[in-house]
């Protein structure tokens, strides 16, 4: 009888005795709009980022991102962009809340198109169509704010304010909502 009440007691404490392990590891999907080039082209941006967190104030993140829009000074315009930056958490990133400010290095690839001419015959049928597509890589750096909430242990929910100012004289700004599994 004291045997298997201690092994009854022993069963139902292990549960009070058990901590949550916060895990290091996150994936993040975002969603958003960007101000590409000089501030002129207005793209739907997407970014998948896994971030690692190395202490209770700092994480690091790398991202890659894409962007397309189909308005502005070009026809039609689309990047690639990866990214590698580090997060500081002034309040921690132990809590349901997490406020962070980054900043990192960024690699992108910028693909321009616009119609040069279109050639019609004399029925007015559409013959030739030409484009001109431009392309340019440029080095950056990130300046971020993010805030992230997490909706219970393994859903996140954030926001992110983001400018990055390339060597080459472009700049990226935007928002993105941004949705997450710690893994």
């Amino acid at each position: 009888m004291r045997t298997s009440f201690f092994l009854l007691f022993f069963l139902l404490s292990v549960q009070l005795f058990a901590q949550e392990v916060d895990k290091p590891f996150d994936l993040r999907f975002g969603l958003g709009t960007s101000l590409l080039g000089s501030g002129d082209i207005l793209t739907i941006t997407l970014e998948n980022e896994l971030n690692y967190k190395l202490t209770k104030y700092f994480t690091t993140g790398l991202s890659l991102n894409y962007g397309r829009s189909n308005n502005g000074v070009y026809g039609t315009t689309s990047y690639i962009q990866g990214n590698l930056n580090v997060f500081i958490s002034p309040f921690k990133n132990t809590r349901k809340n997490d406020f962070r400010i980054g900043t990192g290095v960024s690699l992108y690839n910028v693909s321009d198109t616009h119609l040069l001419y279109r050639w019609f015959d004399s029925s007015g049928e559409l013959v030739e169509i030409n484009y001109d597509v431009d392309v340019r890589k440029s080095y950056g750096y990130n300046i971020i704010l993010e805030d992230t909430y997490s909706i219970n242990s393994k859903l996140l929910l954030g926001l992110r304010l983001f400018t990055q100012p390339y060597l080459n004289g472009d700049i990226n700004s935007g928002v993105l909502l941004k949705f997450g599994v710690k893994l």
